[in-house]
């Protein structure tokens, strides 16, 4: 995917996710190879089906857990989680701008348009819902500024807690709220395109660039255009948003905004890809002396790996904080306050009783189970920045405005606790089953070792990072280029737009660090290879039959 070869790329990632457990992932990452290759209808088909199982899909199912408990997490269906689900609807609205694009002289562009305000409608809908389920970020500081919340986060911290599942929430998506205002502005609904800028311009403020690490600028391009289109209706709140929003700059911009007159530039580049899953490995025992369940990491791989996997454990499973210290204190454990601790202890208590009537006791205490939990990769998109060169020579850079990976990041750490309980609830129903066959208890134990693992699937065809400029431009002829820095060399890309006045021109690109001084890897070699031999069989064919038409006619 990074070298261009999507169509390689659809076939890998088709046989990679057979089966009708990854049936929805499989139509989601093909759908988005598809929109990659301008298969607009194709992909639109598939995310279609992908919208309408994802529905189905939401919540996960008990009989899902019971087939981990006889096979592993990977053999489960596949569910979406909310950010997904919005971003199916974002690529079926760019689908059908690029087939309205394509019709533009036919009667089939209006209906692409109307399609293109549907999907916008679809995400508007699906994060009012979620809305009205999470509250928003005003809601969650009001909550926040309250005494009992100020006590549970203070005795939170005190236990060592680092992680606040209220800040990590999904709640809404400024991005989408820009975009479906950018679709409502197109269509010269200008009250919906004001509503709509100004939800994404408040979201961006309330708490999105703070939650996911945005440019904070995107909430003044968002107050920007909601002042402007005040402006374009002859309102005049647009003059209070402006002294209390906007940069001088973007006020003088905006004295000079003549609706009908300028045309629109609206630059959206997305980077890279999604950070990978990968699994943590870690093994729970019994301490019979203390009565309490002890769960360590099993660290594998090269020493960066095993320092990620480390931090990883401390950070959300292992024990820290003065109620730790204090347990440690009235069990004699000084020793372990010594250095970091990276042990996760779960005191039984009355809870011994259950153990032993479910036949765990001898197990725990002796060999132990490993489990294995998911591990999100998060990595820096390789393009650190991007900007838009104008032809007079002016260079502005791209704003970060939506962050994929940390909202994958952040959903991941919200189920990062249930993952663990789901895992040693499964692990120590798959070891009781199995000494209940009579095989005896540690070969057991090693069995299911070795056939334990995570579910490391994600959605991977998604950007990592997508960013954007836009700018008022007299009409008339633009070459552009957007310069895109990687580590040691730019990655470039022109445009020559032809600009009429009144209009809104959306360039949309997607773009990778693909060094051209670095070896290419074999298997895009021969991808290309069988490529560009597909291609002049097609050719070819086309002569013959070129040729055949001709003798015809003779």
């Amino acid at each position: 995917m990074k070298h261009g070869e999507y169509e390689a790329a659809e076939e890998l990632a088709a046989d990679a996710l057979e089966g009708e457990r990854n049936r929805l992932l499989r139509l989601m990452e093909v759908g988005v190879l598809k929109h990659l290759q301008g298969n607009y209808s194709e992909s639109n088909q598939l995310l279609s089906q992908a919208d309408r199982l994802a529905y189905e899909l939401y919540t996960t199912s008990v009989s899902d857990l019971m087939t981990r408990v006889g096979t592993n997490a990977t053999l489960v269906t596949y569910r979406s989680n909310i950010y997904e689900r919005v971003y199916i609807h974002y690529y079926k609205t760019l689908n059908y701008l690029y087939l309205a694009e394509e019709a533009k002289n036919s009667s089939e562009f209006q209906k692409h348009l109307d399609a293109a305000r549907i999907e916008g409608r679809r995400a508007q809908i699906l994060l009012d819902e979620n809305l009205f389920q999470e509250g928003s970020y005003e809601e969650a500081e009001e909550e926040n500024q309250k005494l009992l919340t100020q006590m549970l986060d203070l005795f939170a911290a005190l236990n060592g807690e680092v992680i606040n599942p209220r800040e990590l929430i999904f709640r809404d998506n400024a991005f989408t709220h820009y975009l479906i205002g950018t679709l409502y502005e197109r269509y010269d609904e200008l009250d919906n395109a004001r509503v709509s800028y100004e939800r994404s311009a408040r979201t961006y403020e309330n708490g999105y660039v703070k939650q996911y690490g945005l440019d904070p600028g995107m909430a003044s391009q968002a107050w920007f255009d909601t002042a402007r289109i005040l402006k374009t209706q002859r309102d005049n709140r647009w003059q209070r948003i402006a002294q209390e929003k906007l940069t001088s700059q973007q006020q003088e911009t905006l004295q000079n905004w003549n609706p009908g007159q300028q045309a629109q530039l609206l630059v959206i580049q997305e980077v890279g890809m999604m950070s990978p899953r990968g699994e943590l490995n870690l093994w729970m025992r019994l301490n019979t002396q203390t009565n309490q369940v002890v769960i360590s990491p099993v660290l594998t791989g090269d020493e960066n790996q095993k320092a990620y996997q480390l931090a990883w454990f401390h950070y959300l499973y292992a024990d820290k904080g003065l109620l730790d210290v204090i347990e440690r204190l009235a069990v004699d454990d000084y020793i372990g306050l010594i250095g970091r601790n990276h042990e996760k202890t779960i005191p039984l208590g009355p809870l011994r009783n259950s153990l032993d009537s479910l036949g765990l006791t001898e197990i725990l205490a002796g060999t132990g189970v490993r489990l294995t939990v998911p591990m999100f990769y998060y990595f820096d998109p390789e393009i650190k920045r991007t900007r838009l060169q104008l032809e007079s020579g002016k260079q502005v850079n791209l704003l970060n405005a939506d962050n994929l990976a940390g909202l994958a990041m952040a959903q991941h750490l919200v189920d990062a606790q249930s993952e663990m309980n789901q895992a040693m609830a499964i692990e120590s129903m798959r070891l009781v089953l199995c000494v209940q066959t009579g095989i005896p208890a540690p070969m057991c134990s090693l069995t299911a070792a070795a056939t334990t693992s995570a579910d490391t699937r994600l959605w991977v065809t998604l950007p990592n990072r997508i960013r954007l400029t836009r700018h008022l431009l007299e009409p008339g002829e633009y070459k552009l280029e957007l310069i895109s820095d990687a580590n040691s060399f730019d990655v470039r890309e022109q445009q020559t737009l032809n600009l009429e006045a009144g209009d809104l021109h959306i360039w949309r690109t997607r773009h990778f660090a693909e060094d051209p001084m670095s070896e290419v890897p074999a298997i895009v070699q021969q991808a290309r290879a069988a490529r560009m031999a597909n291609e002049t069989l097609v050719d070819n064919q086309d002569k013959v039959e070129e040729k055949i038409k001709e003798k015809s006619e003779e």
